[in-house]
């Protein structure tokens, strides 16, 4: 089972950073972002200058537009996970397992999951849309590892 939940994620992320045409390598503003996860149901609107917030199933998660080339980062805190619940063997296999995401104890002791998305080539619509998806499907396997952890 999670052999294919790897699997899945690994796929979506080969679609996600596959070449875009020319015509559509542009950069993405931080509205038509809002505008493509609105258009999929979710509830995301503005947070700052450069910042966009998505909240999906209690977590608010931080859409980031940073850096000359506009790179996007996207990242929540786990609510009710504290980093004494996490170990380290955990967060290690979690982040050798999936390459293109991290989770680490911040320096406030809250459990944080990241991904980025290195913007030169461009973005385009169908990027967010599947970048978002990958993310909730990283927090999703980072729960169901850490409750593999816990009942183990």
């Amino acid at each position: 089972m999670m052999r294919l939940l790897i699997s899945a994620i690994a796929a979506a992320l080969i679609l996600a950073i596959a070449p875009a045409p020319q015509a559509e390598a542009a950069s993405i503003s931080k509205n038509q972002i809002t505008d493509i996860l609105e258009a999929q149901g979710y509830a995301a609107h503005d947070y700052d200058q450069n910042k966009i917030r998505v909240d999906v199933a209690g977590y608010a998660i931080l859409i980031a537009i940073d850096g000359t080339d506009g790179d996007i980062t996207y990242i929540t805190w786990l609510n009710g996970v504290s980093g004494d619940d996490v170990g380290l063997k955990l967060l290690n296999k979690f982040n050798n397992d999936v390459k293109f995401g991290r989770a680490y104890i911040d320096r406030d002791g809250d459990v944080t999951i990241q991904m980025d998305r290195n913007a030169a080539g461009g973005i385009t619509a169908e990027n967010i849309e599947s970048d978002f998806d990958v993310f909730l499907l990283l927090i999703s396997k980072f729960l169901s590892d850490l409750e593999s952890q816990t009942i183990a």
